[in-house]
């Protein structure tokens, strides 16, 4: 194991796991809502550890190293199911699970160490179990939207490699009665896992720090198209989907009616209450209306207390329908307030975009008769 190639392959391995290491935590300072990152950061803090300890293991007891090895893979290799797990929205597992495992790699590693030394066994069962966990790895990231995402392809790539090529080396210290007492033997084993290792580390550093630049875009993408209180579009985001489905809609000849909603006496509620309350009455409002909409129907916040709908596929007659039972709606279910529920109402203007008209005509014409609706003793709905 003191070969010139072992020499240069694990202090390669130390500096680069301390580099990936350093990275994943700086990341997760930065940036501690990506769901995962830390597990991520902890599971290469442990790669770090087992590093050192075979750069460390002629100054440790014998005995030792092989207890420290087995049981810094495992927890490695858990921490990377568990961030993925974490990362694609999966329900982490019980630290029960975990606790027990733990105790059973433990209690085979110090067996077949100290009252039965098998070095191969040994090696195979941390090979294993190292492989097995690697590919739930896989399977999780794989199973979670690889389409959606694509940047997940690169981690799938490195956990599924990793993982069957440990579990390769198990087979072949089973099947292929290796005897690691050969120190020539033990020396190509070790070697061919250091540098497999290293190389699938690299790949799943890169594939994590990909998953993180992602995860950071997609709020980045949120907060830029929604509304921070409501959490639905805000008026640019809005109008520019407005343009699109207009434009669809007249080239498909189908209808697509608008609905302009605006809370009645919102300041009112303000006033009396307080904006606390005037937060959770939007937010309330904007969860009833979300409710009884359909998947394709996109409803935004343009202004303090004014929404607008567009309807797709959607004549006047039936967006008339559709804006009465949002009215009946919003006023039969007040608010929870401080004090007592908070009695809400409101006002809708409904339109129907005309074909070859712009979106500002149309948005006019809503804003119009939202407006009328006010003005007749809100509470109402009129149409353009």
């Amino acid at each position: 194991m003191n070969s010139p190639t072992s020499q240069i392959l694990m202090p390669l391995a130390m500096v680069l796991v301390t580099i990936m290491t350093i990275v994943l935590f700086a990341v997760h300072h930065a940036n501690r809502q990506i769901p995962g990152l830390q597990s991520w950061a902890r599971s290469y803090l442990c790669g770090l550890l087992l590093a050192i300890a075979l750069l460390a293991r002629h100054h440790a007891p014998e005995w030792l190293l092989p207890v420290v090895t087995a049981v810094l893979t495992f927890l490695a290799t858990w921490l990377n199911v568990a961030a993925t797990r974490a990362y694609t929205g999966r329900s982490p597992w019980q630290p029960a699970y975990l606790a027990l495992a733990l105790a059973i790699m433990l209690g085979l590693s110090i067996h077949l160490s100290w009252w039965q030394p098998n070095p191969t066994l040994r090696l195979a069962l941390v090979f294993g179990v190292n492989g097995t966990l690697m590919l739930l790895s896989a399977r999780a990231m794989f199973t979670a939207g690889m389409r959606l995402a694509p940047e997940r392809y690169l981690f799938t790539l490195a956990c599924g490699a990793q993982g069957l090529s440990v579990l390769a080396g198990s087979l072949i210290l089973l099947i292929g009665h290796v005897d690691l007492s050969d120190s020539e033997r033990f020396r190509t084993v070790f070697q061919y896992v250091v540098l497999s290792s290293i190389v699938m580390l690299v790949m799943r550093a890169f594939g994590v720090l990909m998953l993180a630049n992602a995860h950071i875009t997609a709020e980045l993408r949120h907060f830029a198209e929604r509304d921070p209180l409501t959490s639905i579009y805000n008026r640019r985001s809005f109008m520019t989907l407005l343009d699109k489905s207009v434009n669809l809609m007249q080239r498909m000849h189908s209808p697509l009616s608008l609905l302009g909603l605006d809370l009645d006496h919102f300041k009112r509620i303000n006033d009396t209450w307080g904006h606390s309350s005037g937060d959770q009455a939007l937010r309330h409002f904007v969860q009833l209306v979300s409710d009884h909409l359909r998947n394709e129907d996109v409803i935004g916040r343009i202004g303090g207390e004014e929404f607008i709908i567009f309807l797709p596929n959607t004549g006047l007659e039936a967006a008339a329908g559709v804006a009465e039972r949002l009215r009946a709606l919003i006023e039969s279910q007040p608010v929870a307030g401080p004090h007592g529920p908070i009695a809400l109402t409101v006002s809708i203007g409904v339109t129907l975009i005309a074909r070859g008209e712009t979106q500002e005509a149309a948005l006019q014409r809503v804003d119009e008769a939202m407006y009328r609706a006010k003005a007749k003793g809100r509470n109402r709905v009129e149409l353009a």
